[in-house]
């Protein structure tokens, strides 16, 4: 599981662990793995939320990131599971952008 936090703007360092931060959301290995075409897209604009590894992106990574999943919604007749994990993300990434805030990823 990808445990995901929101973190202040102007933080340059992962925290030790997140105690403290407010919980975005989750993000579990399928999902990620359902999810890797737009995760590979991140990651060649230097986004790179890894699922392995405890990853900190910066609020203009965030605008970065939601500006990919927002052109690249699924298509009509994606599996559900695609689709909830889209949603998932989406969602944590536009509340984040809104906000103003980076966000924190730790891995459990």
């Amino acid at each position: 599981m990808l445990d995901i936090y929101f973190v202040e703007p102007a933080r340059r360092h992962l925290p030790k662990d997140p105690s403290g931060l407010e919980h975005a959301g989750c993000v579990d290995l399928d999902a990620h793995r359902s999810l890797a075409a737009l995760f590979d897209k991140c990651i060649r604009e230097g986004v790179n939320l890894k699922y392995f590894d405890d990853s900190l992106l910066r609020a203009e990574q965030v605008v970065t990131m939601l500006e990919i999943f927002t052109t690249s919604a699924p298509e009509p007749g994606a599996q559900r599971g695609h689709i909830a994990a889209f949603k998932s993300m989406h969602a944590i990434l536009t509340r984040a952008v809104a906000q103003g805030m980076g966000l924190a990823a730790f891995c459990d």
